[in-house]
């Protein structure tokens, strides 16, 4: 029988685990995700930080992430916070209620009114604009003499511009968006973020500028993500939780994916080389895998309803559950070789969008981004070389990439 581990040992919760992860791992504790998987796939995790929850249930096999996911009538996701802080920039409580808040009647009217801008439609007339910035992004790189940090030069910037066009938000507006976002996505890395009060000012900076960017769409409309929540007519506090939970998300999980998943590719030249022989056609595949070794948000929490049993562990009315995302991604149950990269890989049932009504609408959107740019940035380049060590942001919720140096040779 295997020893037990101690909350500590564990770390899957605390962000120096992640800011400290071992490259070989993808930077994940995943011989911590192995022993909760199959020794304590219920295991309690109580904190005395202020900022955190006092206690959450952390939920590892993938089987239960779904089973969990699927079930709002007994894990709700609109009778506590998203993750294990116990602040949050979501939320009934802090008037910015969102979909990822809701659940019901209510969460199907949001997602109606926001999935208007994800139709197929849509996603064609961006497929042009996505590949247009993809251009620019990687010839600008490609001006670059000597090695630069990959995640602020073609990670970051690329879903920075698509994502504002699907949300609406106006070019010259851009950069001060995202740097609220980033702000208050990683709230425990001082790199990034000073201080809390940067944190609450950036949240707080945000919901204004959703309420202008919603008056502004409702005079200018268009075929954006804005245009559909104006016309709706959605109340001030919906439109201030969507605006944010859809520019976090999106950003966040397409930055992560593209950073992990560059720092996978220079790792392993056999995947490199398979990509390169696809590159004016990268099969979808490969955008899912890289997601699936990101897992760009380790986990997300649930409230129970009722009293339920799970594994033996007694779950009761109030309690929280964090289904660990991070560590389903990696079950050996749902993936065959599910620590090795490949790119190839199908079916792919990772998480990390979601399996039940919360699941990503932009997933579709992420997706594309990632093989647009990949397909612009292999035919321009006939060498991506690595020129440093990869560095992780400090954070246990969001799984961001701080620095991958890297130099292009142009083709």
């Amino acid at each position: 029988m295997a020893t037990k581990m101690s909350q500590a040992e564990l770390g899957v919760l605390d962000p120096d685990t992640y800011a400290n992860g071992d490259p070989t791992t993808f930077g994940l504790p995943l011989d911590a995700y192995r022993y909760l998987r199959e020794v304590e796939p219920v295991c309690l995790h109580e904190f005395e930080d202020p900022l955190l929850l006092d206690r959450v249930w952390v939920v590892s096999r993938h089987e239960d992430i779904v089973r969990i996911d699927k079930d709002p009538a007994t894990f709700a996701a609109d009778r506590g916070p998203v993750n294990f802080w116990a602040f949050a920039p979501l939320g009934e409580a802090i008037g910015a209620p969102a979909m990822l808040t809701m659940d019901g009647d209510r969460h199907r009217e949001n997602r109606r009114v926001v999935s208007k801008g994800f139709t197929p439609k849509v996603l064609k007339d961006l497929e042009g604009r996505f590949r247009r910035y993809a251009v620019e992004v990687v010839e600008q790189a490609l001006q670059i003499d000597g090695p630069f940090n990959f995640i602020d030069e073609i990670a970051h910037v690329m879903p920075m511009q698509a994502l504002g066009d699907v949300l609406g938000v106006p070019e010259d507006d851009r950069p001060k968006f995202f740097h609220w976002v980033d702000q208050f996505a990683a709230p425990f890395d001082t790199r990034i973020t000073p201080s809390f009060e940067a944190v609450g000012k950036a949240i707080t900076d945000l919901y204004a500028y959703a309420l202008e960017l919603e008056s502004l769409r409702r005079r200018e409309p268009g075929e954006n993500v804005m245009s559909k929540i104006a016309e709706a007519g959605m109340p001030e506090g919906e439109v201030r939780g969507n605006v944010a939970l859809l520019a976090s998300g999106a950003a966040e999980s397409t930055r992560t994916s593209l950073g992990h998943g560059m720092h996978e590719l220079l790792r392993r030249p056999d995947q490199m080389d398979w990509l390169r022989e696809r590159a004016d056609d990268v099969p979808m595949t490969v955008a899912q895998e890289f997601v699936r070794i990101a897992s760009p948000f380790t986990h997300l929490c649930r409230t129970v309803t009722r009293g339920v049993e799970l594994h033996g562990v007694e779950l009761h009315e109030g309690d929280h559950v964090a289904m660990l995302f991070a560590a389903g991604n990696f079950d050996p149950e749902a993936f065959d070789a599910p620590e090795e990269l490949d790119l190839s890989r199908n079916p792919n049932p990772h998480v990390s969008f979601g399996r039940g009504p919360h699941s990503c609408l932009g997933k579709h959107v992420a997706a594309l981004e990632i093989k647009i740019l990949l397909e612009e940035l292999l035919q321009r380049t006939k060498d991506i070389r690595p020129a440093g060590e990869i560095s992780y942001v400090r954070d246990a919720y969001s799984r961001g990439v701080y620095e991958l140096p890297v130099e292009l040779v142009k083709a």
